[in-house]
């Protein structure tokens, strides 16, 4: 089977992830991964960790719970709680 058969073979999520990082990554992929159910996790916890630095970082330089919770969108709560879980 040649490259260009393997990629036209692609079917569903995968033609879009082909699609995302190009035709020799896709196929290094398929040859050190394929058969293997790998989970693909989710970028939401790494976001929010930044987020709370940085909520925490402009809380040491000054900045009001107040304007913290109306600039990122979240209740004054919220914003206490992540000061408090300061790591």
């Amino acid at each position: 089977m040649t490259d260009k058969s393997v990629l036209d073979a692609l079917s569903g999520e995968f033609k879009k992830v082909a699609a995302l990082i190009g035709d020799e990554l896709t196929l290094v992929l398929c040859d050190r991964f394929g058969g293997l159910s790998i989970p693909v996790p989710r970028l939401a916890g790494f976001h929010r960790n930044q987020r709370d630095d940085i909520i925490r970082a402009e809380f040491d330089n000054g900045t009001k719970v107040r304007d913290l919770a109306r600039k990122h969108r979240l209740t004054a709560r919220r914003i206490y709680g992540i000061l408090k879980a300061k790591p």
